[in-house]
């Protein structure tokens, strides 16, 4: 544990972020306590005489939403005793909630005005699978008919198997809030390209004619100069013939062309080459060989770049027509769930976030809520998407004007955001670590504050060493030119601070070690060599306990760069009898111990197949070598 001052030097930060007269929005680095800010901040609400049913809390799990009440719950008991018995007959009134339920009891309160049936069901991951697939499967049918007269849809068609394109389809669609925009996003920035497969051929051809008329000596020299005798050449020569002259083609005809000349230009990886493929025995002389590499530099420079040319132009085409059809399979999508009397997650939100914008014309249904939410606490905020922010804010944005009954409470409004930029890893899921400045820039125009923005970086949770390489790296991570949105910072407010004259690895049990190895077998021995080392000298203190124990193979964990490294690890820890367990590594059927038992089964059922014995002796029921089986081999199974 730390050995940093018992006051935090960020006291007084913590002090204004817990005061509930005031708008915050609070950026916590990790292990500074950002939950018992968030946990006090709503006890001094309750203390100052606020109801509970008047606090929405939000966070972003169901687990993370209960261990919080709980919390709240206990702290409420154990610090303001007089407070909880006026509450204790209402406590099922103190809540703190995931934004997906209170979207949810949003709409079961408010169904007509959200444009629902009242009955409305909330569809399981299963259920919406097959909501999708029926979408998806009815979107495709319609798309065959249009591609005739589609030329976009018909190349997305002709370069993707239906199983990729049901797969897009099916990811576009899970993140359908988000994908209209980078859609949109990226054809502005290509408006001019071309219009059609035909027209993007006709530059392609267009501009391999321009680039090769710089060729040194002319291009029909450079051609003469080729192994006539090749048959590549030949049919390069041929295709050269065809993409630089004057009759029509058709864009088929010309990508065929393309990649014949391709084979003679560039490299396997689509790299220009610097030497003939040929041998050099196939030209004509030593001579010929040399003009011919010479000339092949510049010809395969300009079948690169208009290569490069041509394929992002069909990847805008591409786009176009995944564009039209995404917007058919969401609308498909949106009929099945109300065909159904279904909503998803994302549709469950969506919906929320138009009734609370649509409020105005349901006068007493916004009466009901401005009444109810007077006081706003949001958990994990770089984890918020934009649409959980839009929701956010449309639940007090009327507080800017005054308006709502909000101020007759007994204390004014407030909202409290509390996250952290440098842990904000859900981006896949939609969330924009950029929303945290945006929220301070809302919160301040609701009261014209300029203290709305706080920080805290003190840590209660590592030692000093760990601190200081956190520090020391963070830093290192900075990039000055990337976008001011999504740029990693890493400030004053952000550095977690030190004890003074602190020096890292001073100490010879130091708590930070960095191991390196040729091969990652020797690295999962090294590791597990520490944490036999941990279980025999290492001490754990579990929270509320009175003093440390010894540690657990379950207090330690290891993170995997991927899936596929762990069987490395696992093997190590197995010959130290370390009992271990992987979380979400690789599947059921891949797991070593489920190949074992399967390949124990095949040769139960086939006992005179030389090959499923083979997999038997392999498996670790034998853990025989491979020399011992080749020496073993032929007439293994009758051994």
């Amino acid at each position: 544990m730390s050995d940093l001052p018992t006051v935090p030097v960020d006291q007084l930060a913590r002090t204004y972020a817990t005061d509930p007269r005031h708008h915050v929005v609070l950026e916590a680095s990790a292990g500074t306590g950002k939950t018992r800010v968030l946990v006090d901040r709503y006890l001094a609400l309750l203390a100052a005489g606020v109801d509970p049913r008047h606090v929405l809390a939000i966070t972003f799990t169901r687990k993370a939403a209960a261990e919080m009440r709980d919390r709240i719950v206990a702290e409420l008991r154990a610090r303001h005793p007089d407070v909880w018995q006026v509450l204790r007959d209402r406590a099922h009134e103190i809540a703190v909630s995931t934004i997906d339920a209170f979207c949810f009891s949003l709409l079961r309160e408010f169904p007509l005005e959200a444009g629902l049936d009242p009955g409305f069901a909330l569809a399981d991951e299963t259920e919406v699978a097959r909501l999708v697939e029926m979408a998806i499967d009815r979107t495709l049918r319609e798309c065959r008919q249009r591609a005739a007269h589609d030329d976009g849809i018909r190349l997305v068609f002709a370069q993707l198997p239906l199983p990729r394109l049901a797969q897009g389809l099916r990811a576009l669609l899970e993140r359908r809030f988000v994908a209209p925009v980078a859609l949109r996003q990226f054809l502005g920035r290509h408006v001019r390209d071309a219009r059609s497969e035909a027209s993007a051929a006709a530059a392609l051809r267009s501009d391999l004619r321009g680039r090769l008329a710089h060729l040194p000596g002319g291009l029909a020299a450079w051609i003469d100069t080729g192994p006539a005798e090749s048959p590549l050449w030949t049919l390069v020569r041929r295709d050269l013939a065809d993409l630089l002259g004057a009759a029509p083609m058709t864009p088929a005809e010309v990508r065929a062309g393309l990649d014949g000349v391709s084979r003679w230009a560039l490299t396997r990886d689509g790299k220009p080459r610097k030497v003939p493929t040929a041998r050099k025995r196939e030209f004509a002389s030593p001579g010929t060989y040399e003009q011919h590499r010479l000339g092949l530099v510049v010809c395969a420079d300009a079948v690169s770049s208009a290569r490069r040319g041509f394929e992002s132009a069909l990847n805008v085409l591409l786009t176009r027509g995944i564009r039209r059809i995404f917007r058919l399979a969401h609308r498909r999508y949106l009929e099945t769930l109300l065909l159904h009397d279904a909503l998803d997650f994302s549709e469950v939100l969506s919906r929320a976030v138009t009734l609370l914008s649509q409020m105005d014309e349901f006068s007493r249904s916004r009466f009901r809520l401005e009444s109810r939410y007077q006081h706003v606490l949001v958990d994990e905020f770089q984890d918020t998407s934009r649409l959980q922010w839009t929701l956010v804010a449309s639940l007090v944005r009327a507080w800017g004007d005054g308006a709502g009954l909000g101020h007759e409470g007994a204390l004014p409004p407030s909202i409290f955001l509390v996250g952290d930029r440098k842990q904000s890893i859900y981006r896949f899921r939609d969330a924009e670590v950029g929303l945290l400045d945006e929220a301070v820039t809302f919160v301040q125009a609701l009261d014209g504050s300029t203290s709305v923005r706080q920080a805290i970086s003190q840590s209660f949770r590592s030692h000093p060493d760990l601190l200081a390489f956190a520090n020391d790296l963070a830093v290192e991570m900075v990039e000055p030119a990337a976008p001011g949105t999504v740029a990693f910072r890493y400030g004053h407010d952000d550095r977690f601070p030190l004890p003074q004259d602190h020096q890292t690895g001073l100490n010879a049990t130091s708590p930070l070690a960095v191991v390196v190895a040729d091969d990652i077998e020797t690295c999962a021995a090294m590791a597990a060599a520490e944490i036999e080392r941990l279980l025999v000298d290492g001490l754990v203190t579990d929270r509320g306990s009175d003093g440390p124990r010894r540690a657990r193979p379950g207090d330690i964990a290891i993170l995997f760069r991927s899936r596929e490294s762990h069987r490395e690890f696992e093997r190590a820890l197995s010959a130290r009898a370390i009992p271990s367990y992987v979380y979400k590594g690789l599947g059921f059927y891949d797991s070593d111990e489920i190949k074992d038992l399967v390949a124990l089964v095949r040769v139960l059922a086939a006992p005179e197949s030389a090959l499923r014995a083979a997999a038997f002796l392999r498996s670790g029921f034998v853990g025989i070598s491979d020399d011992a089986l080749r020496r073993l081999a032929p007439d293994l199974a009758n051994r």
